[in-house]
């Protein structure tokens, strides 16, 4: 993997920048399990479809911190437990996954899974997508007395 500021020394490239904190697909699905289905717990990652390892999972958990990406706060139930939360830098990136979700929509074709009512917002509104989103997490953070 390449260093933390290894691309912002040679050229400055935003992409290269971003991809520095998001050069595999791991830390892009632990952002969407956040912001799209309602994931907060550690044990809830690694239950995703894709099956991310203990170690991995780990690692990117404390990546995406460390770059104030996500943040984490005390389970309610557990002191030994955490729930996982987008920041708003975090948040910042939910039309970035949405835009990708809408390319993988029509350039994809049947491989992509998206629920129906996600679909249509999808490919009719997606800002309206993004809106919605918004609006679960904000719902999600009143819960827990964010």
């Amino acid at each position: 993997m390449v260093a933390k500021n290894e691309h912002a020394n040679r050229s400055g490239c935003p992409i290269a920048c971003a991809l520095d904190i998001f050069g595999d697909h791991w830390a892009l699905l632990v952002i969407r399990d956040l912001a799209f289905f309602d994931r907060h717990e550690y044990k809830d990652f690694l239950h995703s479809e894709e099956s991310i390892s203990s170690n991995i999972l780990s690692d990117r958990l404390k990546k995406l911190e460390a770059y104030s990406i996500i943040s984490s706060l005390p389970h309610p139930d557990s002191q030994r437990r955490k729930l996982y939360y987008l920041t708003n830098k975090g948040k910042d990136l939910i039309p970035v996954l949405v835009s990708i979700s809408r390319w993988s929509e029509q350039d994809l074709g049947k491989v992509v899974k998206i629920p129906p009512a996600s679909r249509k917002m999808l490919v009719n509104n997606p800002d309206a997508l993004v809106q919605e989103t918004l609006k679960q997490i904000e719902q999600w953070e009143k819960s827990v007395g964010l």
